[in-house]
């Protein structure tokens, strides 16, 4: 019994994120992009002044914009279609499906979108 205290069910995966929070990660991730591309683009600017010697040593431990923006972006990417893919299935699994497919009425309502009720 003590084992399955702490055990993750297998559904935990498919619940839903409120709507705010994940609206609100994308906003703050989005404006990490802006700030990223402007220091990407800051240090391509600086670079066509600096000597080779300069650039050698120029950026050591600092962040690179370029590897960031990478980064940055292909997470924000992941996590909206992880988000899309999690709608999709909640809205497929909370239509109501008739046993065998018999009842021809209902389906024409499946295809019904939630937002337009």
């Amino acid at each position: 019994m003590l084992m399955n205290l702490h055990k993750h069910v297998w559904t935990e995966a498919l619940q839903m994120n409120d709507f705010h929070e994940d609206g609100k990660k994308n906003v703050d991730s989005m404006q990490r992009l802006v700030e990223l591309a402007e220091g990407y683009e800051k240090r391509v600017k600086e670079e066509s002044t600096l000597t080779k010697e300069q650039l050698k040593t120029r950026y050591v431990g600092k962040v690179d914009p370029k590897k960031h923006i990478e980064d940055v972006g292909q997470q924000l990417i992941e996590d909206n279609i992880v988000a899309v893919s999690r709608q999709m299935i909640n809205k497929e699994s909370s239509v109501a499906r008739v046993a065998n497919g018999q009842d021809k009425e209902n389906e024409a309502q499946m295809d019904v979108d939630d937002e337009k009720l």
